[in-house]
């Protein structure tokens, strides 16, 4: 398989980038990209940055490049209280959403679909919620599940909410959670999703929960942690796919 590995930053890759055999780097767009081979796989690894627009530049970028059997994003998230997850746990993506797109009104908060006007165009047509590869997050799942019995932590499988505004108070995270049901929030999936849904390409996300979503507290908060466990699971994943 050709897969593109994605990441907002290098500390999320470094695992990965250690995995990648004849490894090759190159510099675009101020994207730092490394190709190589693991587990008989070729890899692109890409560094996306932070946020969606530069993750949808640079996923369009490396798509525009060559073709891909499929995308696999990995990083850190932020767990919302309710989601049964706490720091060093692992969350599998069922569905991505853009938390943040729709319409501030005096009494409430309406979704892209008010607006009328499709994200993506088609059927059926997209608005905030965006897809993931069913088949690469079953596999996923099934990994991380496995490996959290020897490793001690919590797989929950489930929506991931995109932020570009980081949700640090309580009081927002419980209206974000019960709004969408989400398990976690992020600020660069669901533009990845979206931009592997244009291109007809297989999606899937694992992220490791660097901290609860709440009260923003970083001295509660654990990203080594969370980059460690998201990048086993993700090469666990590619060590499976055979």
């Amino acid at each position: 398989m050709n897969l593109l590995l994605l990441t907002a930053t290098a500390g999320e890759q470094d695992q990965l980038r250690e995995s990648l055999g004849g490894l090759q780097r190159t510099v675009s767009t101020h994207r730092n990209t490394h190709h190589g081979k693991i587990f008989g796989h070729e890899a692109t690894l890409v560094e996306g940055g932070i946020g969606a627009v530069n993750t949808a530049q640079a996923l369009t970028a490396a798509l525009n490049s060559r073709s891909f059997d499929g995308v696999l994003q990995t990083g850190i998230g932020g767990a919302y209280p309710s989601s049964g997850l706490t720091t060093g746990d692992v969350a599998v993506a069922n569905e991505e959403i853009y938390g943040d797109l729709g319409i501030a009104l005096p009494d409430r908060y309406a979704l892209a679909d008010e607006i009328g006007i499709p994200v993506i165009d088609g059927d059926p047509p997209r608005f905030n919620r965006m897809p993931v590869d069913a088949r690469l997050s079953d596999r996923a799942e099934t990994v991380a599940r496995a490996r959290s019995e020897t490793s001690e932590y919590t797989t929950r499988r489930g929506p991931f909410v995109t932020v570009q505004q980081c949700t640090g108070c309580s009081s927002l995270a419980s209206e974000l959670e019960e709004r969408f049901e989400g398990i976690c929030e992020n600020m660069e999936g669901a533009a990845a999703a979206h931009i592997c849904a244009l291109y007809d390409v297989p999606f899937a996300e694992v992220r490791g929960i660097s901290n609860i979503v709440e009260d923003r507290d970083f001295s509660k908060w654990d990203i080594p942690l969370a980059t460690n466990r998201a990048q086993d699971v993700l090469l666990g994943l590619l060590e499976k796919l055979g």
